[in-house]
């Protein structure tokens, strides 16, 4: 009799356990559910091509007539690009584009155009800035041009300092 008493406990206080396992094994799994969700919208913040300033640049152009681009390849961290129209000083298109990635700026009308660019240091300090010389688009014209963003100290595409009021406008 003592033996099956025992046995019986045994059983008793597994019994007790199980659902305490049962409720530790849910838990890890809710744990790293919320860990995948939570990671993966870290690392998705942004993305290459997202219209980040769409309340800012209201309405974007693009010509399907034109088969032009403008294509920014990105070097060292993540850049903002506007396409600003010279002739009526409007952004026809804006895109983020992430560090050491490409983003086409496809169909962009006949006129003259220049890129402008926003980026934030290590230090968190915004910089904005505007290409000094401007790329021509001509009707029925194809192709267009490449910027290829590199530090250096004497590239061919020469910038100057604009206000963020100026990269807005």
């Amino acid at each position: 009799m003592k033996i099956i008493n025992l046995l019986k406990k045994k059983n008793d206080t597994f019994n007790n356990i199980k659902p305490f396992n049962m409720l530790a094994s849910n838990s890890k799994k809710l744990l790293f559910v919320c860990f995948i969700i939570f990671s993966s919208s870290i690392s998705a913040q942004y993305y290459t091509g997202q219209k980040v300033f769409a309340n800012k640049f209201l309405v974007e152009i693009s010509d399907s007539s034109q088969d032009t681009y403008i294509q920014i390849n990105n070097s060292d961290g993540d850049i903002i690009v506007a396409v600003e129209q010279l002739s009526s000083g409007r952004v026809i298109q804006h895109a983020y584009i992430k560090s050491n990635d490409s983003y086409k700026f496809d169909g962009i009308p006949v006129g003259v155009f220049v890129c402008k660019y926003m980026w934030t240091d290590r230090n968190g300090n915004k910089h904005f800035n505007k290409d000094d010389k401007s790329m021509k688009f001509n009707a029925n014209e194809v192709g267009g041009y490449v910027i290829t963003m590199e530090k250096s100290v004497s590239g061919n595409l020469t910038q100057s300092g604009i206000s963020e009021d100026d990269f807005f406008d």
